[in-house]
């Protein structure tokens, strides 16, 4: 028996071999194949014409249509000078049709993004640490407190606030009690000084503040400080017009001062203190005439 021929293959169908060589390509040749679809797909993108809607800071809406090679570094300067806008001073905020926020380098190409609004927004100025302004030292003087009759302290305090904003400062300087303080015009007349007006306005520079639970009878001591200091000015100025009188020794040392003011002293009673003139300039007495000498008789 003949043996049939093999049936030729059928038309337009590869041979064996050949479809399984390009059923089975390499992995090399596959990735150049894709790499070759992407870069023909960016240039595609990069060189299309991009549409998006731009939302300006004020909210007004604008259509927009740029080139795919250019930088969205380069759509903002653009968007900036057509309206006339800080570039400096605002940024894109790129949205893809999804409303979803899109990240961006200043290079990067707006054709390789896929935009469809853009909002030029303003940027907010970050707030510089703000250096403290210089403090403005407070205006105060030396206020003089007089009290415990012999006391004195020094208190610097401000001249523009009420007398009852400084007591706590006088209070701790002298240890007075809040309680019993009473601030006096001085110690001799006791007048009592307006808490609610301020030194300027009282026209003082020092105060004599009255213990009450130290010193509970405010006349009887300021009497007594009235005498002690009547005694002292009085004294002085008569020591003063000895010392002046003619034929007198101004020596400190001199007997005849010692000797007057030993026998003068214990002299002076309260009585005549207070009744004597207060004038400073105390008139020079005439000297006496000198004693007339009788003849003797034989």
């Amino acid at each position: 028996k003949r043996m049939k021929a093999r049936a030729p293959p059928p038309p337009n169908q590869p041979s064996a071999p050949s479809r399984i060589h390009s059923e089975h390509k390499s992995p090399a040749e596959t990735a150049v194949i894709s790499d070759q679809n992407l870069v023909s797909m960016k240039e595609n993108m990069i060189n299309r014409s991009v549409d998006f809607t731009v939302i300006l800071p004020s909210g007004v809406e604008q259509k927009c249509t740029v080139q795919g090679s250019k930088a969205v570094m380069d759509v903002l300067i653009d968007l900036c000078s057509q309206y006339h806008l800080n570039p400096s001073q605002h940024s894109l905020e790129l949205k893809s049709p999804g409303t979803q926020v899109l990240s961006y380098k200043a290079n990067t190409l707006i054709g390789a993004l896929d935009v469809e609004t853009v909002l030029l927004k303003e940027k907010v100025p970050e707030e510089k640490a703000k250096r403290p302004l210089p403090r403005v030292p407070e205006k105060s003087v030396r206020l003089v407190v007089n009290y415990l009759k012999t006391q004195k302290a020094v208190v610097r305090v401000s001249p523009e606030v009420p007398l009852h904003n400084i007591i706590p400062a006088i209070c701790e300087k002298c240890e007075v009690s809040q309680e019993h303080i009473v601030l006096l015009r001085d110690g001799i007349t006791g007048e009592e000084l307006e808490l609610t007006k301020s030194l300027e306005e009282l026209g003082i520079k020092e105060l004599y503040a009255w213990d009450r639970k130290k010193e509970p009878n405010l006349k009887a001591s300021v009497n007594n400080d009235a005498i002690e200091r009547e005694k002292t000015r009085l004294l002085g100025l008569l020591d003063s017009d000895r010392r002046s009188s003619k034929g007198f020794s101004t020596a400190p040392n001199s007997p005849s001062v010692n000797s007057r003011s030993n026998s003068l002293g214990p002299s002076l009673s309260l009585g005549n203190i207070s009744g004597m003139t207060a004038n400073p300039e105390v008139k020079k007495r005439r000297a006496p005439p000198p004693p007339v000498v009788t003849p003797v008789l034989p």
